[in-house]
């Protein structure tokens, strides 16, 4: 019989600093260092999650601040191994959601969430942040973000988009500044701000140029790269010719 109380084991100790568990597993499909399994009954959806974790600092805790942040959950996986080139690979965080019922409203990876309350004071709001750093060598690329779209049925005529960019402000706010911001503090920057070169072109592609010698008489100049090969431009003027 499934067990339907609230609460299976609760500790609470204020001087309890740290639980650590530690132990060996082999790889392979099956093996796991630790898992936790629930299974939701027949009712409201599980809201709180089927593993909650929460750190609060309460308000006689001030931070003595070094520049880190209080963190909730951290995550880290290492490779040590001198493996064969190559070989192997290592992922910090590995999420899925899943639909193997029959209908529901929505399915979603991962939503993430950054919010200062009303009347407080924050000098950064962040929802994202990811970092790519490389001080070896890296063979073949380096991504900031990879989207892969699979749609593999679309019997239900879904609209498709690879990167979607709302502004859902209710509030009669200010505009946003902008949808996308590009800056640079390395010393030789972008070579182009769009590469289409994988695509196939069924009419002309675009990207930014990154050759030509602009003239006096225009501030910049767009290549357009038609499904010949063959480049033409279209000159940017910092005056309207109108």
């Amino acid at each position: 019989m499934a067990n339907t109380k609230a609460t299976g084991v609760a500790y609470a100790d204020p001087q309890f600093e740290a639980l650590t568990v530690a132990g060996n597993v082999a790889g392979g499909d099956t093996g796991v260092g630790s898992q936790f399994t629930t299974v939701a009954l027949a009712g409201a959806p599980v809201r709180q999650g089927a593993v909650n974790v929460s750190m609060t600092r309460p308000l006689n805790a001030d931070v003595v601040w070094d520049g880190n942040p209080d963190c909730g959950l951290k995550l880290t996986s290492r490779n040590f191994a001198a493996n064969a080139a190559d070989t192997g690979s290592v992922r910090g965080l590995d999420i899925s959601a899943r639909n193997s019922g029959a209908n529901l409203s929505w399915v979603n990876a991962a939503s993430f969430g950054a919010r200062n309350d009303s009347g407080r004071v924050t000098y950064s709001l962040l929802g994202t942040s990811v970092r790519l750093e490389n001080y070896g060598t890296v063979e073949t690329e380096a991504v900031g973000l990879d989207v892969n779209m699979s749609i593999e049925n679309d019997t239900g005529s879904p609209t498709k988009q690879a990167i979607r960019v709302r502004n859902t402000d209710a509030s009669g706010m200010t505009a946003v500044d902008s949808v996308l911001q590009v800056s640079h503090t390395s010393t030789n920057g972008f070579n182009a701000l769009v590469d289409l070169d994988g695509t196939t072109a069924g009419a002309a592609t675009t990207i930014v140029s990154t050759t030509g010698t602009d003239a006096t008489s225009f501030s910049g100049r767009i290549r357009i790269v038609m499904p010949s090969g063959a480049s033409g431009w279209i000159n940017v003027y910092s005056t309207s010719n109108a």
